[in-house]
């Protein structure tokens, strides 16, 4: 492999914890039918494990095995917030551009598997499937894949724009919209990508986690006046 940096290395550990909570969760809903799924996660952490060389850690797959037990017994899992979802997608979105960078065509199948899970999570935490779909497209792009790609985010929202004002005064720099992502930069380099719901994709970065408390706020202000003007009408 690979990479050696830190914030990488700090999202994959997100990344594993939340999958195989994700797992737990798929167990206490499915029992037995939800083993080929539980399977494949148990696969990709492994992969993970062993990809990002985070192997001095704790075995992650007996760590998975404990988890999974525990949340039987209890019949319940952790809660999961928002970010940590939006946290774990954009791990299997780095360990997949990553392989197509290292790897390039031997990738194809591994990063084909990203993609289920990406989706298949989109799913069963109800995430912003246009978003997910965007991912999953660029990685295939990456793979050599032809893949239909998901329909364009209208670039000339009232979101972008005011997000994009906020990020400048935060000290981003805005780089236009491309492919359905607002692009973000800081010190020249890109730090994230913001869809019209407010999903992102994102590297590690005390300034983007800023942000996304942000666009929250955001988001909760522009409800707040959708539903007082529910309440006038």
């Amino acid at each position: 492999m690979v990479s050696n940096d830190r914030q990488d290395k700090l999202l994959m550990e997100t990344c594993i914890k939340h999958l195989t909570q994700y797992a737990a969760m798929i167990k206490i809903a499915r029992g037995t039918q939800g083993d080929e799924s539980i399977g494949r996660l148990k696969k990709i952490i492994g992969e993970m494990e062993a990809y990002w060389d985070l192997s001095e850690r704790k075995d992650r797959e007996e760590q998975f095995d404990k988890t999974l037990r525990r949340a039987v017994q209890m019949g319940r899992t952790n809660r999961i917030s928002e970010k940590q979802k939006i946290a774990t997608v954009n791990g299997l979105y780095r360990y997949g551009s990553e392989m197509v960078s290292a790897q390039g065509p031997e990738a194809a199948d591994r990063v084909k598997e990203v993609q289920s899970v990406i989706r298949e999570l989109s799913d069963g935490w109800d995430m912003d499937q246009e978003w997910a779909d965007r991912l999953c497209f660029l990685l295939g792009g990456m793979a050599g894949h032809s893949e239909q790609p998901p329909s364009e985010t209208r670039e000339e929202s009232l979101f972008f724009k005011d997000i994009s004002t906020m990020a400048v005064k935060m000290g981003f720099e805005v780089k236009g919209v491309k492919n359905g992502l607002l692009q973000l930069y800081l010190e020249g380099s890109r730090v994230a990508e913001v869809n019209e719901s407010g999903s992102m994709l994102y590297g590690p970065n005390p300034n983007v986690f800023k942000l996304m408390d942000e666009i929250e706020a955001w988001k909760s202000r522009e409800e707040n006046l959708h539903m007082q003007g529910g309440l006038q009408m």
